[in-house]
């Protein structure tokens, strides 16, 4: 901040500065630049270290020219984020004295890259889109046996129940058809056929940086980007060796309501990574795993008289989480051909969980679930994923990979099923030398996904498959040094089971204006589009007493989303990070809700007679949601011993739905099913599952060997949910209405942790995650985890 005031004050002295004696003058002109892009500075401040009221600031071109008093000068050139330059001139009056500056950025936040806004390697503040980056290190200090609890600290961000919402973009489907693309290095790892995350299966011991880009993300990386994607990407060895070890344990804690905690003894946790990366001449290899053992905080259903037998079968030592994990990267660089390498990146896992879809009532049996509605699950999930790449000679780079994705899920109540995922893609990128700043990226995918599941039964067999073939480019071109315009465009062909047809083209554009060194204005105009899921359209299954209907007439959803956003660099002292803000406008077309009505009027599908209520997805119109959102995030010394870091941010939405009395759907009896007739709150017509307003921050502080951080986690009250769970209260009982009437308040969730660096090798942590042991609610009818402890031990060689 104190450069940026020279540089303003320097423009202002050197316009009314004038000559006050008849001493002679001379000449000092130059460039100033930055070292690592080679691209001029505009605003740095030049001046003499003797007399800092002469000096004057580069213009729009990096350039300079100052009159100076002949003689030998001391100067200084300085600019926000930068490291400032001392250099002697000797001025003459005779001639003018030349002097190129070139300044070495001093800010990490500003040097961050990025590769998923273009698929190439770009500068994190010339994006012309919104993203959020997360290093490792936050993932280690929250004590993260999987990356979920580290995505939910991201501004913009929040993962309900398991699934991920940008910015209002999503409400709840429980568990099925995400509209944020979840990639493991650039490659997709939703379930084929539900089209939902498998947090535990990503490798967290091994990420680099995690990159969410927040507004429509399908021309780069197609259906589920509706309104955004997290990238996970994972590290190659560094040229010396190293090797971690984390090891976590911990336990939960009573939770506050009276009599609601089910378990005996202890409820207990474990989580045990490790790491190790290492080149061996031309290969490289890294190779890790993880071992997780969760007592649980979700009881079994207990006994319910009305349910008759069966619906308590499930023991308490059933319900517990045993996981383990095991993947490797192997990359080998021909010594023969330079420009290539090429290798097999693969990840196993083996788990056995639960996951339990209503609670059994609003007191003491918040923390069980209702009868047949708790699902145990042994699951087996595995990649494959064979790779070349090759650059060449003239700057043209290609790049061959592809994935094998299998999951087999085997889960009680007659919900199994067994998926195949057979991803490839081509991909090309050349900065044209010809056409000075643009660069060229294009490539074709082709994705078959092969489910089968008597879950997903399509009237004539328990087999389905979706295939997807799709092409895309995109143009990056940098104008007059200071302007990045980017325009993209991809065209997607979706068959399903061979009697669907559908292709639709998707198109994006943006601008990035570098207004001075470190702040950037950015416009994005972003299509997305959402084929539906296997599941959507085919899923028929009873839970909880329940029937869930499929709907092969299901269509595919399609968005739009704009913004605007300022993006402005500071530094104070040694601290340097980013001010984000952005204003933001999405649109959706045909969005897929999973919706309550009596679908079959005789009889229902399994053959009872009676009328078949149930859920079924079904296209609920168009919807809007606009926004605001700022974040902040910052790095660095504040002294010698003394390093602070922060990432904090606040996202106010408005979702709407376009037209609440358009008549969506009719079920059997016949009722026509629309936005208010299916609402517990239409006031302002907004939309179900979504927080109007959130806030998060993470903050460490770290003195000599100690540290100290915490979160921050702030919900305001869910507005409006399905209508059905307060006409379903007869049969569930469950207090749902009651419970958000007594609950009607926002919520503050607090984590704190304190470590201490024992060795440069071994750190010793302590982890409290809710830690005012707050029982609250987040997804209506499932309560989140009260207070737990944890210790943590790691090593690093």
């Amino acid at each position: 901040m104190k450069n940026f005031i020279f540089s303003v004050f320097f423009l202002v002295i050197s316009f009314f500065s004038e000559t006050s004696s008849a001493q002679s003058y001379g000449m000092l002109r130059g460039a100033v630049m930055d070292l690592s892009t080679k691209e001029a500075i505009t605003g740095a401040a030049i001046y003499d270290a003797e007399d800092i009221t002469r000096g004057v600031a580069s213009d729009i071109n990096g350039n300079y020219e100052l009159r100076m008093s002949i003689g030998k000068h001391k100067m200084i050139c300085s600019f926000i984020s930068m490291r400032p330059d001392t250099f002697i001139v000797f001025i003459d009056s005779l001639k003018t004295t030349e002097y190129n500056v070139m300044l070495r950025s001093s800010a990490v936040q500003l040097q961050t890259t990025v590769i998923s806004a273009g698929k190439y390697e770009q500068r994190l503040e010339e994006i012309t889109v919104s993203m959020e980056v997360l290093k490792p290190a936050l993932i280690e200090n929250k004590n993260s046996s999987n990356i979920k609890s580290a995505l939910d600290q991201a501004p913009g961000l929040n993962i309900l129940d398991g699934e991920p919402q940008i910015r209002g973009g999503s409400g709840f489907s429980f568990g099925v058809g995400s509209r944020v693309a979840i990639l493991l290095d650039g490659l997709p790892v939703l379930a084929g056929d539900a089209g939902r995350p498998e947090w535990n299966f990503i490798p967290v011991e091994n990420v680099e940086q995690v990159e969410i880009i927040k507004g429509a993300s399908s021309v780069t990386y197609g259906s589920s980007a509706l309104s955004g994607s997290i990238n996970i990407r994972t590290a190659y060895p560094k040229d010396k060796p190293f090797t971690k070890v984390n090891l976590s344990s911990g336990v939960y804690d009573s939770p506050s309501v009276d009599s609601s905690k089910w378990w005996k003894g202890t409820a207990n946790f474990t989580n045990l990574s490790f790491l190790h990366s290492q080149k061996f001449g031309q290969t490289d290899l890294v190779v890790g795993g993880m071992g997780i053992y969760d007592h649980g905080y979700i009881g079994p259903p207990s006994f319910h008289p009305s349910f008759g037998s069966g619906n308590d079968t499930i023991s308490e030592e059933e319900v517990g989480e045993k996981t383990g994990r095991i993947n490797f990267s192997l990359r080998y660089r021909p010594k023969k051909v330079v420009r290539m390498n090429y290798g097999l990146n693969g990840n196993f896992m083996k788990s056995t969980n639960n996951f339990s879809l209503v609670w059994d009532n609003d007191s003491s049996g918040l923390y069980r679930a209702f009868p047949k509605t708790m699902t145990l699950q042994d699951q087996t999930i595995l990649y494959v994923d064979p790779f070349i790449n090759y650059y060449g000679k003239g700057g043209l780079t290609h790049t061959l990979r592809a994935r094998y994705l299998y999951a087999n899920n085997k889960n009680g109540n007659a919900q199994s099923n067994e998926t195949s995922i057979v991803f490839s893609e081509y991909q090309f990128n050349k900065k044209l030398n010809q056409i000075e700043g643009l660069n060229v990226t294009g490539g074709i995918v082709m994705n078959q996904t092969f489910s089968h599941a008597e879950l997903y039964n399509n009237g004539t067999s328990p087999d389905n498959r979706l295939q997807n073939y799709a092409a895309y480019t995109q143009l990056d071109k940098k104008l007059f040094k200071v302007l990045n315009a980017s325009l993209g465009f991809r065209g997607e062909y979706f068959k399903m089971n061979a009697e669907e047809y559908v292709a639709k083209p998707i198109f994006r554009s943006g601008l990035n204006l570098k207004l001075a060194q470190a702040t950037y204005l950015r416009y994005s105009y972003g299509q997305g589009y959402r084929f539906p899921t296997i599941t959507e359209k085919f899923i028929r299954t009873r839970t909880g007493g329940l029937d869930v209907f499929s709907n092969p007439d299901l269509q595919p959803e399609t968005s739009w989303n704009t913004e605007v956003g300022i993006k402005q660099g500071f530094k104070i002292n040694n601290f340097v990070g980013f001010l984000d803000v952005a204003a933001f406008w999405q649109e959706y077309s045909n969005t897929i809700e999973f919706t309550y009505g009596f679908w079959d009027k005789n009889k229902d599908q399994f053959g009872d007679d009676s009328l078949a209520a149930g859920f079924k997805f079904v296209n609920t119109g168009d919807t809007r949601v606009r926004g605001f959102e700022a974040a902040l995030a910052g790095e660095g010394k504040l002294s010698k011993d003394l390093t602070i870091s922060i990432l904090a941010g606040y996202t106010y939405v408005l979702p709407q739905a376009v037209n609440p009395d358009q008549v969506f759907a009719v079920d059997s009896t016949p009722q026509e099913m629309t936005y208010n007739f299916t609402s517990t709150d239409t006031t302002d017509n907004i939309l179900k599952y979504r927080f109007k307003h959130i806030a998060k921050a993470d903050l460490q502080i770290t003195y000599k060997r100690i540290s100290i951080g915490g979160s921050w986690r702030y919900y305001t009250f869910m507005q409006n949910i399905d209508l059905t769970f307060y006409r379903l209260e007869p049969v569930l009982h469950s207090g749902i209405e009651k419970y958000r009437d007594e609950h009607h308040s926002d919520t503050h969730v607090f984590d704190v942790r304190v470590g201490v660096d024992v060795s440069k090798k071994f750190k010793i942590a302590f982890v409290v995650n809710n830690a005012t042991n707050l029982s609250y609610s987040l997804r209506p009818l499932k309560m989140e985890s009260p207070r737990t402890f944890a210790l943590q031990l790691s090593l690093k060689v």
